[in-house]
């Protein structure tokens, strides 16, 4: 047991070079990968049961008492980033409306679930990370078609119930049997069970990462100066984005699990809702600027989430 626990450990302490590698892994060989993706959803409830070991009902009862952190953070993710964003990319790619709709679809689109990942590996607030989660997601059917319509007068259908399935699947139920099996343990869940597999999910962590960036090998592999500039872009806004939710954090004077978890709330979305959007309603080069956040959002989750855990231990 202790040697799985170091195995644990040790990958989660090099997420910074692994992460890189399963990008890379996901976009150089995806046919190699291809037979994992029907099993990234149990993959990912795995990992979210296990982060949601630690917590109990009083810890989300808090999150919904002292709602502040909640509150900023839905401004920031659903106000803020798509009508900054919106301005900046009007005066880039102003001239390809396609890809201007793409981009800020990007914006738009909800907070993605691997910020409760996230946050349990580098030592967040997954009470707020599941709150965040949950809210976001529940208002992105009503915020989604009228930022496009307001932003860019692009109106599209939302599938309500696909994306509420995907996320009950994914998160809301485990996270709710992770909650319930460490409240009736009387905290033995958290204890016990939790760090027995935590070596699982840090395993599990980078497989999902991989997995999730075969969808944009294609891409990848027929680059132009146009999709190199729409991509570094998408990765100036995913690092501006985790920038600002800690800066935010750090001016309200949050905690450090709070601060962690605003941050990649802030920088990380459901790329997965925003690529089925893009496919089912807008034009195909509306799908790149969406997909290309895969490659940078869990990179830069990463190297800014090891930056922020270093600065928590001194």
């Amino acid at each position: 047991m202790q040697t799985w626990k170091q195995l644990g450990t040790w990958i989660s302490a090099h997420m910074v070079l692994i992460v890189p590698l399963g990008i890379a892994v996901g976009v150089l060989v995806p046919q190699a990968l291809l037979p994992l993706k029907p099993l990234i959803p149990t993959l990912f409830a795995v990992v979210t049961f296990q982060n949601a070991l630690g917590n109990d009902f009083d810890s989300l009862a808090r999150t919904f008492r002292q709602p502040l952190a909640l509150l900023m953070t839905l401004c920031l993710v659903h106000v803020v980033a798509p009508v900054v964003v919106r301005l900046v990319a009007g005066l880039l790619f102003g001239d390809t409306p396609d890809t201007l709709v793409g981009i800020v679809l990007e914006a738009s689109v909800p907070v993605g679930a691997t910020t409760v990942m996230w946050s349990g590996v580098y030592g967040g607030n997954v009470a707020l990370a599941l709150a965040m989660m949950f809210v976001s997601t529940t208002i992105a059917p009503f915020t989604i078609p009228w930022t496009l319509r307001l932003l860019v007068g692009t109106a599209v259908e939302v599938d309500v119930m696909g994306m509420m399935g995907d996320m009950l699947y994914m998160v809301g139920i485990p996270a709710i049997v992770g909650v319930v099996a460490n409240q009736l343990s009387h905290g033995q869940g958290k204890e016990r069970l939790s760090p027995a597999m935590a070596p699982l999910s840090s395993i599990l962590v980078p497989i999902i990462i991989a997995t999730n960036a075969t969808g944009i090998s294609q891409h990848m592999h027929n680059l132009t100066p146009r999709l190199v500039a729409v991509g570094c872009f998408v990765g100036c806004v995913t690092l501006c984005s985790l920038l600002l939710g800690g800066l935010v954090a750090r001016a309200t004077r949050q905690s450090h699990q709070t601060m962690v978890t605003m941050m990649f709330d802030c920088g990380i979305r459901n790329i997965s809702t925003g690529a089925v959007l893009a496919a089912a309603y807008l034009p195909a080069e509306s799908l790149y600027p969406v997909m290309v956040g895969t490659l940078f959002q869990q990179l830069f989750a990463a190297i800014v989430g090891r930056v922020m855990q270093r600065g928590g231990e001194s």
